[in-house]
């Protein structure tokens, strides 16, 4: 093709970024750099998105000719292109700058789920670390403990110290507080897709009593009416959320006895989850997100649902509120009956 078909002047949008075969073929090779890709690699990879590319084809492409000019890419190669980078077709054109932001962008979001990957397991090592402080307090677990560490020739003052640490309470604080420190590290960090523009960001933060109704609605509800085969299943499905509310250790008992096939009374464990939520409840309020938790409370402890037959603007009044944190409190609490306003 001659040159003066294949140089194209760029385009511009307004806001002056250029749109032309120019960014393409910048694109193409900043993205072959960033995945340490070959220009054969990267004929082979539009080959596999249906495009068959030669590596001729990407040298022509990444490297102008003397003139400056760049061979000119097809529709159907700009198509394959997006799909092997992973990025909408209308990304491919613009300035390496955009592709540069798209990238920390997408780093970021990796960040973010990386993160909740490690809470994640972070809580199932505390539960497992959890279970064995509870079965090293007593003392005939750490006898037969002893007893088969010293069968396979451990020296038996390393035994006793590794169980000294197992049962150590610093070094347990210090865990949970990490997982402390990793959750409120996430939360600040936001979900990571698409960041809220100014002035949209929720007035949300992270529920406490929606956590704690949630494990009541699990140890109340779930596990007295499941087999016992089953509950190891649902703990280990709510383990982050036993961990965030720092309920793991008054749960321990029900815990342990259910992963060793054991039915075990769950109802010590609601009524920790109860003064849990009392206890958000009575306190003052330091900002409004706390008056709406401390409602969410009042209405989770309430049978019946808070107010329940009585008008709704007595209801209000009664609870100094409106019927928007009203509602908000009630989601909060899950409160999917009909409280009976009017």
């Amino acid at each position: 093709m001659p040159a003066d078909q294949t140089r194209h002047q760029p385009k511009r949008e307004p806001g002056g970024r250029s749109f032309s075969e120019e960014n393409v073929a910048l694109r193409i090779a900043w993205e072959m750099r960033r995945r340490g890709w070959s220009q054969e690699r990267m004929a082979q990879e539009l080959t596999n998105a249906g495009c068959p590319t030669h590596q001729s084809a990407i040298s022509k492409i990444v490297n102008p000719r003397p003139d400056g000019s760049r061979r000119a890419i097809s529709v159907d190669e700009a198509i394959a292109l997006a799909r092997v980078f992973g990025i909408a077709l209308e990304e491919l054109p613009l300035p390496l700058d955009d592709a540069q932001g798209r990238d920390l962008h997408d780093l970021s979001r990796t960040v973010t789920h990386e993160g909740r990957n490690a809470a994640e397991q972070y809580a199932h090592f505390l539960l497992a670390w959890a279970r064995l402080r509870h079965r090293l307090a007593q003392e005939r677990n750490r006898t037969a403990y002893e007893g088969f560490l010293a069968q396979r020739k451990v020296d038996p003052d390393t035994a006793e110290q590794a169980i000294a640490f197992w049962r150590d309470a610093d070094s347990w604080r210090e865990a949970t507080a990490a997982f402390d420190v990793l959750h409120r590290i996430l939360r600040a960090m936001g979900d990571g897709r698409d960041l809220t523009p100014p002035g949209q960001q929720s007035r949300r933060r992270h529920s406490v009593v929606a956590d704690l109704v949630r494990l009541r609605d699990l140890f109340a509800t779930k596990i007295p009416g499941s087999p016992v085969r089953v509950v190891p299943d649902l703990i280990y499905h709510a383990t982050e959320l036993l961990v965030r509310a720092g309920i793991q250790e008054a749960a321990i008992g029900v815990i342990d006895a259910y992963d060793r096939g054991t039915a075990h009374p769950t109802e010590p464990v609601v009524e920790e989850i109860d003064g849990r939520l009392r206890q958000i409840s009575d306190r003052p309020p330091q900002d409004h997100w706390d008056q709406i938790e401390s409602l969410a409370a009042r209405i989770a402890l309430s049978p019946g649902g808070h107010g329940a037959g009585q008008p709704q603007e007595d209801l209000l009044a009664e609870l100094g509120v409106s019927i928007e944190d009203y509602q908000e409190a009630r989601k909060i609490a899950r409160m999917h009956r009909e409280t009976g306003m009017r």
